[in-house]
């Protein structure tokens, strides 16, 4: 058995309108686009700027030209009207700027490693040549 107030045309009919309008502001929330990734890609850019030196370009080429190509796709995508693919190449982009910064510092220690060891190389055979005389 069915509630009397249930079965009133005015109930039915709010119930009616409240369903549709819930559904028209879900389906409208749905196709909601998501705002354009303004921080993203001013950090994207910042990155992409500060690895872009001369060592990173000596010692880290391929990762640099990665991180460059992916920020120029999120300005495209940004242009297109995308800010879901904008998001995404500008967090890669950041990615692997920091990759390129990574790398060039490990060329560089790795670099200093070397003159030290010959250094103390020289030094060794420096005092090994005066203790025989």
């Amino acid at each position: 058995m069915t509630h009397p107030i249930q079965t009133h045309p005015v109930w039915a009919a709010r119930s009616l309108a409240t369903t549709v309008m819930l559904t028209a502001m879900l389906m409208l929330g749905a196709c909601a686009t998501p705002p354009m990734p303004t921080e993203q890609l001013a950090v994207a850019e910042a990155a992409v700027q500060r690895a872009n030196t001369t060592s990173t370009q000596e010692a880290a080429p391929a990762e640099l030209a990665t991180a460059v190509a992916k920020m120029a796709r999120a300005r495209a995508a940004v242009i297109a009207g995308d800010p879901m693919l904008a998001r995404r190449m500008a967090d890669e982009a950041t990615v692997d700027a920091q990759t390129a910064e990574q790398r060039a510092a490990s060329t560089r220690a790795a670099r200093a490693a070397r003159e030290s060891e010959d250094a103390a190389r020289v030094l060794r055979e420096e005092i090994n040549r005066k203790t025989v005389r």
